[in-house]
């Protein structure tokens, strides 16, 4: 019987030497491999092609003629047999040329196959489906192997097709000394695409599984031929803008470059509440985007003239001076507009495991960085993963993983600014990520000075703790206030107890006395909790207990109130934090004023009187009359 395993795994590749990677999988996925007597840092190279008419264009996950050195390529030795290999051409993708014709395929190679054939098929349901052409590959070499369908295909509205090859994979002691690692993958397009992998494993029947190879795509591509536009470009993705009334605001556009040519300028307009703005031209990021190739340019939001949240339209108009021939050229998004702004403070988040070698250098950077920071605005948090794990590794650091987006790659040192995905990704090339890896203590301070002078909050934090000598135990209250855009029904808090100047037990590079900051020992939850709201208020308490070996003077609480997108890792921006040291914290015994009063009576959520705090949500009432709702965890 045939199985069909829609498992997505990733593929670990050898990096620089300033960081280590590691593989985001879970048990039992099967894993890309990559020929291991590759070099570090071996390169693509251009290989030379006949010219293609005028009016046909290579497509795929990327479009160039780039290929992967010979002997440099990946393969599935744990899975040998007479596999296939294939890529998805999505749905926007082949958008530009619906009406047009397939009339052939090309694939790349980094060793000899022999025999082969090459297809093509439409996805149909989550799986590829029948063949829609095909032809038999006399012989598959070294470099591209190109070959022209018998009879061409029309690309059709709504579809998403399926383009792959036919090949042997051989195992890693395969006694015919034949290579296990012919398929040619490079950084060029979207890496974050999966492919497909047809083949057998642990003597079960054949499957389909798809992978990703670290931020790397596939060389395979289809030859489109029509009346192809030569200045096309398609904008898929605007970032939310936010901004004054009668102000503007900044907004990051991506678009995919389906032009003939490298994009280095783009005309917009862009319409809210019906008024479109002039034309403005700019530079598009890096100097330029290459054919079949994806990239960004900053944009100007005009935020009107009232409060709200109002829909954004934007169009590409022109294209390096020409006008603008896609068939899509608008992409839709937000702005937030309100007088009603809040100063924006800094939660930096670090990855570090004491198996990184490499991590003690970048800790030091930040370390350096935060004598200097001003401590009522820059708070720090470390999660001990992202490059194997610790004594020290808490669930939620696993979790957070999520918010690497190079292609499954995940390693360290790195760290998050707010979450938010302004960096270019470290291996999926030509797409952003919330994670960066610093370089430098100055680079670290140019991150943060930008995002403490340059952004703002839809909301303002406050928090204050108190010590119940009653419960010996510490009553954590996080107040906001936001204004009126401020999208509420998404937002969470998030609540953490770290400590400071732990010592590590065997730290990669770290010295006999290395010391661990920022070390997370108490948190609420990974994603945070939904907030209770009183119009555009909210008040949480916490109520927790601190472990007796932890040291008090090393003890900070960190609170922030942050989205949760689990459908896109970019979208999980932190809007506002806040933080204070356990030392600041205030005696029961001492609070003045409304808070001078100290507690008479404890229920649980039921009703029911109870001694001491218990599990879940307790309802205290207090010496002044007045109750207050707390959240006991432990």
């Amino acid at each position: 019987m045939k199985r069909f395993l829609l498992s997505i795994v990733a593929f670990a590749l050898a990096l620089t030497a300033s960081a280590q990677v590691n593989v985001q999988q879970q048990q039992k996925y099967r894993v890309i491999e990559c020929n291991p007597i590759v070099e570090q840092h071996s390169q693509a190279v251009s290989k030379t092609q006949k010219k293609i008419a005028t009016n046909q264009r290579w497509l795929g996950n990327y479009s160039s003629d780039e290929l992967e050195e010979a002997h440099s390529g990946l393969g599935l030795s744990s899975c040998p047999g007479k596999n296939k290999v294939a890529v998805n051409l999505t749905e926007s993708m082949l958008e530009p040329y619906v009406g047009m014709k397939i009339v052939g395929i090309r694939f790349g190679l980094c060793e000899d196959i022999g025999q082969s054939a090459v297809f093509l098929s439409r996805l149909e349901g989550d799986i590829p489906g029948q063949v829609l052409s095909s032809k038999i590959v006399q012989s598959g070499n070294i470099g591209w192997n190109q070959e022209l369908f018998s009879a061409p295909y029309i690309i059709k509205a709504g579809e998403t097709l399926v383009a792959g090859f036919d090949y042997t994979q051989y195992g890693e002691n395969d006694e015919s000394g034949n290579s296990p690692y012919p398929l040619s993958a490079v950084y060029e397009g979207d890496g974050s695409q999966t492919f497909w992998i047809w083949c057998a494993s642990d003597g079960m029947d054949y499957s389909l599984s798809q992978f990703k190879a670290g931020g790397r795509c596939i060389s395979i591509q289809v030859l489109v031929e029509g009346n192809i536009p030569e200045h096309c470009v398609t904008p898929n993705k605007l970032k939310t803008a936010r901004g004054p009334i009668n102000g503007s605001g900044k907004s990051l556009v991506r678009i995919y470059n389906n032009s003939a040519y490298t994009v280095s300028e783009v005309g917009y307009v862009v319409t809210v509440d019906g008024i479109t703005t002039r034309e403005r031209t700019v530079a598009v990021r890096d100097g330029g985007i290459a054919q079949g190739k994806s990239g960004y340019f900053d944009a100007i939001i005009p935020c009107g003239t009232t409060e709200g949240v109002k829909r954004v339209k934007l169009e590409v108009k022109r294209v390096n001076g020409n006008n603008n021939e896609s068939p899509t050229p608008i992409v839709e998004g937000k702005v937030n507009v309100s007088d009603n702004r809040f100063e924006h403070n800094l939660c930096i988040e670090e990855f570090t495991t004491e198996e990184c070698p490499n991590c003690p250098r970048v800790a030091g950077f930040l370390a350096e960085y935060l004598k200097n920071a001003d401590h009522n605005r820059v708070y720090a948090v470390c999660h001990h993963s992202g490059y194997g794990t610790d004594w020290l590794t808490q669930p939620c650091d696993r979790d957070l993983l999520f918010l690497y987006n190079d292609g499954g790659i995940i390693y360290a040192p790195a760290m998050m600014f707010n979450r938010e995905p302004d960096f270019y990704s470290h291996y999926a090339r030509g797409e952003m990520d919330n994670v960066i890896m610093p370089r430098s203590v100055d680079e670290i301070e140019s991150y943060a000075k930008y995002y403490l002078e340059q952004t703002d909050a839809d909301v303002k934090l406050d928090m204050n703790v108190v010590y119940n000598a009653n419960t010996n135990s510490y009553n954590i209250t996080v107040k906001g206030v936001s204004n009126d855009v401020f999208d509420k029904e998404s937002a969470r808090l998030t609540l953490y107890v770290t400590e400071d100047n732990v010592a590590a037990q065997k730290q990669a590079n770290g010295g006999d006395d290395y010391m661990h900051q920022h070390v997370i020992r108490k948190y609420n939850t990974s994603w945070g909790e939904l907030l209770n709201w009183e119009g555009n208020e909210f008040s949480a308490t916490y109520e927790w207990s601190l472990d007796g070996e932890w040291k008090k003077e090393d003890i900070r609480f960190v609170a922030f109130v942050n989205k949760f997108n689990f459908s896109d890792c970019l979208d999980n921006r932190l809007e506002n934090v806040i933080g204070m040291s356990l030392s600041d914290a205030t005696s029961i015994q001492a609070i003045d004023a409304d808070d001078n009063a100290v507690e008479v009576a404890r229920y649980n959520a039921a009703g029911l009187r109870i001694n001491g705090g218990q599990k879940g949500l307790n309802i205290v009432k207090l010496s002044n009359g007045k109750t207050k709702k707390v959240m006991v965890t432990d």
